[in-house]
């Protein structure tokens, strides 16, 4: 497991910097090969080691795949109807494996459903897990959906609670300053959908965080620290520390407080970010790494 984990993160770095041709890397001393362990896939989206010591990955035009990483070998395991997919940043995005899975083997799914831009939705649903098949499909949460700026990464806390992070759905950033809208949030649920009675916001109200853009990378420090990467418009791409009950100021706020700004940052306790770029980088999927197999990356986002 530990040289898979190793040749996982390996992996997701060189779909992320594939406009370099080379088949071999050198990272410090740890000599790492590049190779196609699968092709032909349709906009994967989420790629996770599953509990099953097997690679799964979301597609947007709506597929799971389970995926053998020895052999490259895989199998769909759900086809599931969703709304874009292919041109559009909507589709099947997020995925997240149910903590306690030999007694409650269950996925986790976020996609996007409609017919038109009028009627779309983005669910949060989970399904069970047969051992070939994802079934028994239940819908925990719907919140708008949008062409654009749908999100949507899932990660489950120690607690057992799930982070959801939503995009503003392409508004402007109307709802990510509305405590009453669950778009442009980070949100938290618990195993069965409910809200936790010790959400920021109170018992009825699924906010975990807010003022967010469209957030689409999320993942947990060893300390418990949660880390997040979020698309800014045109500058100021994020990487922020996700705090309960903090803003982040969108669409008022870009990167760090300056400026006309700061009356906003001042009235709304502004959480700012760690690190910001200008122009884009369009930071997606995060990782923390903590294995020895790669020393230059220990401990490292």
């Amino acid at each position: 497991m530990k040289n898979l984990h190793s040749f996982l993160t390996a992996f997701l770095l060189i779909v992320c910097t594939s406009l370099i041709a080379q088949t071999q890397w050198d990272i410090e001393g740890t000599i790492l090969n590049e190779y196609d362990l699968v092709t032909g896939l349709d906009v994967p989206w989420d790629i996770q080691w599953g509990p099953d010591d097997m690679i799964w990955s979301t597609t947007r035009p709506g597929n799971v795949y389970v995926i053998d990483p020895e052999t490259g070998s895989y199998n769909e395991v759900l086809d599931i109807n969703v709304f874009g997919g292919t041109g559009s940043e909507s589709g099947l995005l997020g995925m997240a494996f149910h903590p306690d899975w030999e007694n409650s083997p269950k996925v986790y799914l976020v996609y996007c459903s409609g017919t038109n831009w009028n009627n779309a939705s983005e669910k949060l649903s989970v399904f069970d897990w047969n051992g070939s098949q994802l079934i028994n499909e239940q819908v925990l949460l719907t919140v708008d959906a949008g062409g654009i700026h749908n999100g949507s990464r899932l990660l489950f806390l120690p607690d057992n609670t799930l982070l959801m992070t939503t995009g503003d759905a392409g508004d402007g950033g109307d709802s990510s300053q509305d405590l009453d809208h669950l778009n442009g949030k980070t949100l938290r649920l618990n195993l069965d959908g409910s809200i936790p009675s010790d959400n920021p916001f109170g018992p009825d109200s699924y906010v975990y965080t807010w003022g967010h853009r469209n957030s689409q990378g999320l993942c947990l420090g060893p300390t418990g620290i949660i880390y997040s990467s979020e698309h800014g418009q045109s500058n100021w791409d994020e990487f922020n520390i996700i705090e309960e009950g903090r803003n982040y100021g969108w669409p008022e706020v870009e990167g760090a407080c300056g400026g006309s700004e700061m009356e906003f940052c001042e009235e709304f306790n502004v959480m700012e970010p760690l690190r910001a770029w200008a122009p884009c980088v369009a930071v997606n999927g995060i990782e923390y790494y903590d294995h020895p197999a790669i020393p230059a990356w220990n401990n490292c986002i």
